[in-house]
């Protein structure tokens, strides 16, 4: 047929009879050979499987308090299945608003920056700029305020 008989020994034989030569050639036919073989393969190998934390989720769940006893426990709360999923996403904004604006964002922290960390490169820089007398002049002529200085200031 003009087919290598790689492909052929790979297919399945009983697709193939003396009167359909022209598709053993063609790409597409060889394409869906390759595809149904990748597919076998795929199927034959180790199946994989989740994470503990996604299949243990309904016996610890996230966060703080499983969903599941709340419909146990407060079955006033959860009576409406609709306003419970309302009330669950307003509270679950409110706890990550306070988490970010309480906890994270922290004000007055971290805002000293006179006493910055000076890295190794920064302060290689400025030993060579002091050696080559480079740091002082750049100091002399560095502009110390925004707005242009009259005499009196």
């Amino acid at each position: 047929f003009g087919c290598s008989t790689i492909l052929v020994d790979y297919l399945e034989p009983a697709l193939f009879t003396s009167s359909l030569p022209c598709l053993l050639c063609s790409p597409a036919h060889a394409m869906a050979g390759l595809l149904r073989i990748a597919f076998r393969a795929g199927l034959a190998g180790p199946r994989p499987q989740l994470p503990a934390s996604f299949t243990q989720a309904n016996k610890a769940s996230i966060p703080f308090v499983p969903v599941d006893w709340v419909f146990r426990f407060f079955p006033y709360f959860s009576r409406d299945k609709v306003r419970f999923m309302f009330r669950f996403n307003q509270i679950s904004f409110g706890c990550g608003l306070g988490y970010f604006y309480l906890w994270c964002h922290t004000p007055y922290k971290c805002d000293n920056y006179d006493h910055f960390d000076e890295s190794m490169l920064y302060k290689y820089v400025k030993g060579n700029m002091e050696k080559t007398g480079q740091l002082d002049e750049n100091l002399r002529i560095k502009v110390k305020h925004f707005y242009p200085q009259t005499q009196e200031d």
